[in-house]
């Protein structure tokens, strides 16, 4: 539950300070590509996180790779997570200020279930029939479930959208009972 509190808090921390120096839209991006860093180098994360290192050379390190790649504002908040020792909650942290990013542009935030991962292109297709389905603007993210079998789960604000070939199965079978 704590490092639940620490992504929303240090996210909305974030998004806040965005906001009042109007970079919103760059700190975001900022922080898709300090992902992306991480994914194609993932030892450089390990790094920051290892606790037999001490906050000053992990601050070095992020400095030596980041610094004049990313704003002056996001090197000093990975400084500052650095120092707490909250390097290890940088994703959700991310997502949370995507989550308020997208509230602030009316965009609502969901998550989309599949039993393997789908392309950018049905992405955006789910997207759009899901934002046409309950009236207003969806964002999903895709996530993987293995007991889904087929189809797809979409939840957003509290919902289930349930096309997932296990539920049409569970239906069927109520119906041959009935």
């Amino acid at each position: 539950m704590e490092t639940l509190t620490i992504g929303q808090t240090y996210g909305r921390a974030l998004f806040e300070a965005a906001a009042d120096l109007g970079k919103t839209a760059e700190i975001g991006a900022e922080l898709k590509a300090v992902n992306l860093v991480f994914e194609a180098e993932p030892m450089l994360k390990k790094l920051l996180l290892l606790p037999t290192i001490s906050a000053t050379e992990k601050k070095d390190a992020a400095e030596k790779v980041f610094e004049g790649r990313v704003s002056r504002e996001l090197l000093n908040f990975m400084r500052i997570l650095i120092d707490k020792s909250r390097m290890g909650s940088w994703e959700r942290i991310g997502r949370q200020y995507e989550k308020l990013a997208s509230e602030r542009d009316g965009v609502t935030h969901g998550i989309l279930y599949t039993v393997a991962p789908v392309d950018a292109g049905r992405l955006k297709s789910l997207e759009e029939k899901t934002s046409a389905t309950l009236g207003k603007a969806v964002g999903l993210e895709n996530r993987t479930d293995k007991t889904i079998i087929g189809g797809a789960k979409i939840y957003v604000d509290g919902k289930l959208i349930d096309v997932s070939v296990k539920t049409r199965l569970e239906s069927m079978k109520q119906r041959i009972r009935a």
